[in-house]
Protein backbone atom coordinates (compact mmCIF):
# COMPACT_ATOMS: atom_id res chain seq x y z
CA UNK A 1 0.00 0.00 0.00
CA UNK A 2 1.12 3.30 -0.40
CA UNK A 3 1.01 6.81 1.33
CA UNK A 4 0.14 10.20 -0.48
CA UNK A 5 1.39 13.44 1.97
CA UNK A 6 1.56 16.96 1.16
CA UNK A 7 2.81 20.11 2.07
CA UNK A 8 -0.65 21.87 3.06
CA UNK A 9 0.34 24.54 0.45
CA UNK A 10 -1.51 21.85 -2.07
CA UNK A 11 -4.21 24.08 -0.22
CA UNK A 12 -7.01 20.82 -1.16
CA UNK A 13 -10.23 20.65 0.65
CA UNK A 14 -11.07 18.71 3.49
CA UNK A 15 -12.88 16.54 1.54
CA UNK A 16 -10.50 15.59 -0.89
CA UNK A 17 -7.48 14.82 1.45
CA UNK A 18 -9.75 12.55 3.53
CA UNK A 19 -12.14 10.90 0.27
CA UNK A 20 -8.11 10.36 -1.07
CA UNK A 21 -6.53 10.00 2.12
CA UNK A 22 -3.94 12.31 1.85
CA UNK A 23 -2.18 13.49 4.73
CA UNK A 24 -0.79 17.62 4.62
CA UNK A 25 2.39 18.39 6.16
CA UNK A 26 1.57 21.97 7.60
CA UNK A 27 4.05 25.06 6.89
CA UNK A 28 4.11 27.83 9.40
CA UNK A 29 2.23 30.87 8.81
CA UNK A 30 3.61 33.97 10.62
CA UNK A 31 1.14 37.07 11.05
CA UNK A 32 2.97 39.55 12.50
CA UNK A 33 5.02 38.02 15.75
CA UNK A 34 2.21 34.85 15.76
CA UNK A 35 2.70 31.69 14.25
CA UNK A 36 0.27 28.85 12.80
CA UNK A 37 -0.04 26.12 11.20
CA UNK A 38 -1.43 25.81 8.06
CA UNK A 39 -4.95 24.14 7.94
CA UNK A 40 -4.16 23.52 11.54
CA UNK A 41 -4.31 26.72 13.66
CA UNK A 42 -5.10 29.05 10.71
CA UNK A 43 -7.29 28.97 7.55
CA UNK A 44 -7.13 30.19 4.21
CA UNK A 45 -10.65 32.55 5.49
CA UNK A 46 -8.38 33.77 9.07
CA UNK A 47 -5.59 34.39 6.56
CA UNK A 48 -7.14 36.61 4.08
CA UNK A 49 -9.02 38.50 7.27
CA UNK A 50 -5.77 39.60 9.00
CA UNK A 51 -4.66 40.71 5.29
CA UNK A 52 -7.88 42.50 4.24
CA UNK A 53 -9.79 43.72 7.86
CA UNK A 54 -6.26 44.12 9.94
CA UNK A 55 -3.89 45.00 7.39
CA UNK A 56 -1.54 42.41 8.60
CA UNK A 57 1.26 40.65 6.24
CA UNK A 58 1.37 37.10 6.43
CA UNK A 59 4.40 34.59 5.38
CA UNK A 60 4.92 31.11 4.96
CA UNK A 61 7.99 29.47 6.50
CA UNK A 62 9.22 26.10 5.57
CA UNK A 63 8.98 22.83 7.57
CA UNK A 64 12.91 22.00 8.82
CA UNK A 65 14.15 18.43 8.31
CA UNK A 66 13.44 17.63 11.33
CA UNK A 67 9.98 17.95 11.63
CA UNK A 68 10.03 16.42 8.28
CA UNK A 69 11.82 13.22 9.78
CA UNK A 70 9.16 12.96 12.53
CA UNK A 71 6.28 13.58 9.88
CA UNK A 72 7.58 10.50 7.53
CA UNK A 73 8.26 8.46 10.54
CA UNK A 74 4.70 8.20 11.73
CA UNK A 75 3.73 6.58 8.04
CA UNK A 76 6.97 4.68 6.59
CA UNK A 77 6.56 1.81 8.61
CA UNK A 78 3.16 1.30 7.77
CA UNK A 79 3.42 1.75 4.01
CA UNK A 80 5.64 0.25 1.28
CA UNK A 81 6.27 3.84 0.12
CA UNK A 82 5.55 7.03 1.06
CA UNK A 83 5.40 9.59 -1.41
CA UNK A 84 5.47 13.31 -0.77
CA UNK A 85 4.64 15.85 -2.54
CA UNK A 86 5.95 19.50 -1.81
CA UNK A 87 5.73 23.02 -3.17
CA UNK A 88 8.32 24.02 -5.90
CA UNK A 89 11.83 24.23 -5.01
CA UNK A 90 12.05 27.56 -6.55
CA UNK A 91 9.80 29.01 -3.63
CA UNK A 92 10.89 27.23 -0.48
CA UNK A 93 12.98 25.53 0.68
CA UNK A 94 10.50 22.72 2.08
CA UNK A 95 11.92 20.51 -1.36
CA UNK A 96 15.42 20.25 0.41
CA UNK A 97 14.80 20.00 3.40
CA UNK A 98 11.87 16.93 2.64
CA UNK A 99 14.13 15.42 0.17
CA UNK A 100 17.39 15.36 2.91
CA UNK A 101 14.69 13.86 5.80
CA UNK A 102 13.57 11.07 3.52
CA UNK A 103 17.53 9.86 3.15
CA UNK A 104 16.50 8.39 6.42
CA UNK A 105 14.39 6.27 4.87
CA UNK A 106 14.10 3.47 2.40
CA UNK A 107 10.66 4.20 1.20
CA UNK A 108 9.77 7.58 1.18
CA UNK A 109 10.19 9.57 -2.16
CA UNK A 110 9.59 13.58 -2.37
Amino acid sequence: MIKITADSTCDLSTEILDSLGITPMPLAVLVGDDVFRDGVDITPADIFRYVDEEGKTCKTAAVNTYEYEQFFENFSPNYEAVIHICIGSGFSSCYQNAALAAENFNNVYV
